[in-house]
């Protein structure tokens, strides 16, 4: 066996291994007030929302926290992505106000939306709850994938990738 397929039998595999380690906790959560409203429970079970008075980067340092893989000792938080406001309605739910959307990703696995939304940006009062006054409300959304799914994916890329080198081969000794 040459070390080229080694090499690529070792990528694979520790691909694997990392698709099949264990989900972080289903839906993280903030040491908040979670919200009881509607629309953030029995309509929308998967979702948990949160008053808080942090402000965004403390909401994603602890997010990012409570939402990290353990790779053997080594604690992956995964990456960040950016979203328009305008992308809440079909990302995380239908009619939800926002200030900001971010994804939380761990690339082939899973992925949670983070809406937040600031009332005193609009001009409106800070929210009320049972007298507490709040500055921000967080949604959280989690989107997990099936591990059969993932490792079924990552196996067809290798043919994917000999495939395209291959046709990249023929066109250029053409």
């Amino acid at each position: 066996m040459s070390w080229r397929n080694l090499f690529l039998i070792a990528i694979y595999l520790t691909g694997v291994i990392y698709l099949i380690l264990p989900h972080p906790p289903e839906a993280p959560s903030l040491n908040d007030l979670q919200s009881t409203e509607p629309g953030d429970t029995w309509q929308n079970p998967n979702q948990k929302a949160f008053f808080t008075n942090k402000n965004r980067s403390q909401v994603f340092l602890e997010l990012q926290a409570n939402y990290s893989l353990d790779l053997f000792g080594f604690m992956y938080k995964g990456f960040r992505l950016n979203y328009r406001p305008e992308e809440a309605g079909y990302l995380v739910r239908d009619q939800i106000m926002t200030y900001y959307l971010e994804e939380i990703v761990h690339p082939f696995r899973e992925s949670i939306f983070v809406n937040g939304w600031d009332p005193t940006r609009l001009k409106l009062p800070i929210i009320d709850i049972n007298g507490r006054d709040f500055l921000y409300k967080v949604t959280i959304r989690p989107i997990n994938s099936h591990p059969l799914a993932r490792i079924i994916v990552w196996t067809l890329i290798f043919p994917a990738i000999f495939l395209i080198y291959k046709d990249y081969q023929y066109i250029k000794n053409a």
